[in-house]
């Protein structure tokens, strides 16, 4: 069987999803409350943050929570497709280029549907609590059908581009390992932007890619707001790394199981 393109592999929807859910199912095989723990893990761990840190910015709890946790959900999303795409070929799948004749972009769309489904897993909780502090505005909801597309589609690319260097170049998986750790501390996840002067924001949070992918999903759940220029600049990286991906995969395709052996 063959599966040498995009389409093959888009086509494979079956096969990249039990793959997703697998993953999911796996992680929390033999436990009482299953994939609930992702849930309960990431909602006690914002409720004790938001304790402390909301006294410390002078805002209530309710408020800094719904913050904190609209960009947390993101940021853990997409660190995640980061971090993990880092070694996806060199040792997750790495056995299946040589035992099967599977199309790479399948298991790029496997892992980012995985962390996908952990995002809205999540996104009930932030609506729940939005809703008993009575602060939910769903005039522009309808822009996240459009976000949650290109966040899957950038998802796809950037996780085939990162697999591919960082099959190739080993070293790599651990520079972009620590350059997560401190792109976190740089970007508006627990701390407000407004803390910063205009000239910090400009040189330092503006050119941040992921701060953009934050506040567009931000403004539109919590404040009902589309930030225009968040909605261009992620709708522009989304097709340039599109583009990129391409490219790659009609260079290296033939490439990928070598350089697994």
């Amino acid at each position: 069987m063959k599966n040498n393109t995009i389409l093959d592999a888009i086509g494979n929807y079956d096969l990249w999803m039990t793959l997703a859910i697998t993953k999911i199912r796996v992680r929390f095989i033999r436990t009482a409350l299953g994939p609930i723990w992702e849930i309960l893990g990431t909602t006690i761990f914002l409720i004790f943050i938001s304790f402390v840190w909301s006294k410390l910015w002078g805002d209530t709890f309710f408020s800094f929570f719904c913050y904190l946790y609209s960009g947390f959900i993101i940021w853990k999303a997409i660190s995640s497709i980061i971090g993990d795409a880092t070694y996806l070929y060199s040792d997750t799948y790495s056995n299946c280029f040589e035992n099967v004749n599977i199309n790479p972009f399948v298991f790029c769309m496997s892992h980012t549907a995985k962390n996908f489904i952990v995002l809205l897993m999540n996104f009930p909780i932030l609506i729940f609590i939005l809703i008993i502090n009575d602060s939910i505005n769903v005039s522009s909801w309808i822009w996240l059908i459009y976000y949650f597309l290109i966040f899957f589609i950038t998802g796809v690319a950037t996780s085939f581009i990162l697999a591919v260097f960082c099959l190739k170049f080993r070293d790599l998986q651990f520079s972009i390992i620590v350059a997560l750790q401190l792109i976190f501390f740089m970007t508006p996840v627990i701390w407000k932007i407004d803390q910063l002067s205009d000239k910090a924001q400009r040189f330092i949070i503006e050119p941040n890619l992921l701060y953009h992918y934050i506040e567009f999903f931000r403004s539109c759940v919590l404040y009902g707001v589309i930030n225009h220029k968040s909605l261009a600049i992620i709708s522009i990286t989304t097709l340039v790394l599109v583009i990129i991906s391409l490219i790659l995969y009609k260079n290296v395709n033939k490439k990928i199981i070598f350089w697994i052996s």
